[in-house]
């Protein structure tokens, strides 16, 4: 071993012994081939090889090479993804306690209301609450295992990183960094395994229909509803300068699904079918909102524009039966609308802190305001009376309004409304 190689001192000389030359270092690389080897290696396999050069002599500037602070970056970045997905993990293994209790509490409630006629079928029930939340915990304790195996690989990998950086062993860090490449790939591979591996199965109790009628005939106290993610679809686009930001999102025509990108400044149409982007329209704005149904082929979306100056609109799209885009009407609004919901040929949309009834040409029938609270997103139920609306500040709290049409006025385009408020902890 020579105590000089050019200038680097023999504390950074190669030292790894190559796998198919024992007696031989690894001292050379091939970027033709992008391949290490000793000079044994280089001398057989490399004859026809113009670029080769000796790892001392790539390595002095090795800390500015962008490959190497990639590959040192790579670690922190993937240890910082893993912490994320284990604390996801966590917060699961709290969620499905809470599934399991309000399934059992539900459970309860309905046992209670019935004769001993029932003990064996609750019995089978709690079976199946049981092996279902077992075989969940069997999912997450096995998602947590590969995460604690990921992670000991990721840190054993950038402990050799650290500790040769220290001692300015960059023959070393050049060799671990494209030695590790297989190892890399490999750790790759497990995080992709780690996302499928921590899906777990949803469940509720619901009551069944069987108790409700006769108790002669029945086969079960409760019906269980399970659910389990099935896919995730991607929304990003080759035109998208950043990752998409979904604010909104409404079925339109049959398989179609309409969501609005805040980030990107676009309104993008999913078959969910295939789970691919159909079609998109970028909007001229600052910001995009909710965006709603109006019929099978419409829908309407919200935007704000603060320059030059303000400008708050309601802008309508048509959906092709193939999933295309086109524009529509535009409707002028005095303040932002963060979301909306289209019930009757009437608009109610979300401010601030207000709610408004608006017809189709974008007048104002109704005005509903609440100093306390600032709404961000409104659902409607069913029966198309309560609307729901979250607050801003307390996500909690969940502001219930009912807005009753009074007698058949509205038939004849003079709309009138009360409203009631309640509030509810939920």
């Amino acid at each position: 071993m020579p105590v000089d190689v050019k200038g680097i001192d023999v504390v950074d000389a190669c030292v790894e012994k190559c796998s198919k030359h024992p007696t031989k270092v690894i001292e050379y690389f091939c970027w033709s081939c992008d391949t290490l080897g000793c000079s044994a290696c280089i001398t057989t396999n490399h004859r026809q090889c113009q670029n080769i050069d000796h790892i001392p002599d790539i390595v002095i500037d090795l800390e500015k090479d962008d490959e190497f602070k990639k590959f040192a970056e790579y670690f922190d970045k993937k240890l910082t993804v893993l912490k994320e997905r284990k604390d996801e993990i966590n917060s699961r293994k709290t969620e499905l306690e809470e599934m399991k209790k309000q399934a059992k509490a539900e459970l309860k409630k309905q046992r209670d209301n019935i004769n001993k006629f029932f003990d064996q079928l609750e019995s089978e029930m709690d079976k199946k609450i049981t092996d279902i939340d077992k075989n969940n915990k069997d999912t997450l304790k096995a998602a947590s295992d590969r995460c604690k195996i990921i992670h000991d690989e990721l840190n054993k990998i950038k402990s050799t990183i650290e500790t040769n950086r220290k001692n300015g062993k960059k023959c070393e860090l050049f060799i671990t960094m494209k030695g590790s490449k297989p190892e890399i790939a490999k750790l790759d591979s497990q995080f992709e395994m780690l996302y499928e591996e921590s899906r777990v199965q949803r469940y509720k109790l619901v009551t069944s229909a069987q108790t409700e009628k006769i108790m002669k005939n029945t086969t079960e106290i409760c019906r269980m509803l399970t659910a389990k993610l099935v896919s995730e679809i991607d929304v990003s686009c080759c035109n998208d300068e950043e990752i998409p930001c979904i604010r909104g999102m409404s079925a339109v025509q049959r398989h179609y699904l309409a969501v609005t990108d805040n980030d990107n400044k676009a309104v993008k149409i999913i078959d969910t079918r295939t789970g691919r982007v159909t079609s998109e329209i970028n909007v001229d704005c600052d910001s995009i909102w909710g965006v709603s149904n109006i019929k099978r082929e419409q829908i309407i979306v919200s935007r704000t524009s603060y320059e030059p100056e303000f400008k708050s609109k309601l802008l309508s799209l048509t959906v092709s039966a193939s999933g295309a885009l086109s524009e529509g009407n535009v409707i002028s609004t005095i303040e932002p609308t963060y979301d909306l919901v289209a019930i009757a040929q009437h608009l109610i949309v979300v401010h601030y802190n207000k709610i408004k009834v608006l017809n189709m040409h974008g007048n104002v029938l109704k005005t509903i305001r609440c100093v306390t609270s600032d709404f961000s997103s409104i659902a409607v139920s069913p029966d198309k009376k309560p609307i729901y609306l979250t607050n801003y500040d307390n996500i909690k709290l969940c502001n219930k309004y009912d807005l009753a049409w009074r007698g058949h006025s509205h038939l004849h385009g003079q709309e009138s409304y009360t409203s009631k408020r309640y509030n509810s902890r939920q």
